[in-house]
């Protein structure tokens, strides 16, 4: 069994926890609340920033230029791309970000783990926290694609989150993560491990914060 399957069989209660999460399931079944999307859209768009300092650490701590390749491409996506699609996609709900409160906890949790990880966290502990997020995400994408949105803007969504080039950039961290864990201990790596747990709990007080909860 590779790590990265380890870890999802040892922590397979969070994983089904947000894969069944209120917020996937409204979504699923194409009754998510306008509003709340547009809470969680604000909660995300400032989370790019937050992933932009995050892969730019990714790439200061990577071991050789092979994976910083991978991650500058990353990178520029975020930067080029995922920003712009936020910016277009505020004025067109007409959604005024500043409206939307900074300080919610389970966002703040979410923000501030995943920066303070890559911050004093090692290469393999960065790449540990975005493939906890990302293939995740894949995985709720990929069944939620198959089912009808009526919003536009949230079957973009979705849709991004499905499509091949996702799929290997999530691939990708997932490989990295494996050939990462054959270089460590075990101590080491149940740390990882316990860093994932923390991501999937993260991810599940991020998703319900759009809520109110």
């Amino acid at each position: 069994m590779s790590f990265t399957d380890r870890l999802l069989q040892e922590h397979q209660g969070l994983w089904q926890a947000m894969q069944q999460h209120r917020f996937v399931l409204d979504i699923e079944q194409d009754q998510l609340d306008s509003a709340v999307f547009n809470r969680y859209l604000v909660f995300e768009g400032n989370f790019v920033a937050t992933a932009i300092a995050i892969f730019a650490l990714g790439i200061s701590k990577a071991p050789d230029i092979r994976q910083q390749r991978w991650l500058i491409t990353v990178l520029n996506a975020l930067v080029d791309t995922q920003i712009a699609w936020f910016e277009e996609v505020y004025t067109r709900r007409a959604i005024d970000p500043a409206s939307v409160p900074a300080d919610v906890p389970g966002v703040k949790r979410f923000d501030a783990g995943m920066l303070h990880t890559a911050q004093q966290g090692s290469y393999a502990e960065i790449i540990t926290i975005m493939f906890g997020a990302e293939w995740m995400y894949y995985h709720w994408c990929a069944r939620v694609v198959q089912q009808h949105q009526r919003d536009a803007d949230i079957r973009r969504w979705v849709e991004l989150h499905a499509e091949e080039a996702f799929y290997q950039q999530a691939s990708w961290l997932k490989a990295e993560l494996d050939a990462c864990a054959l270089t460590l201990s075990e101590s080491e790596q149940q740390r990882l491990s316990s860093l994932y747990a923390d991501v999937l709990r993260w991810e599940i007080d991020f998703h319900s914060a759009a809520y109110g909860d």
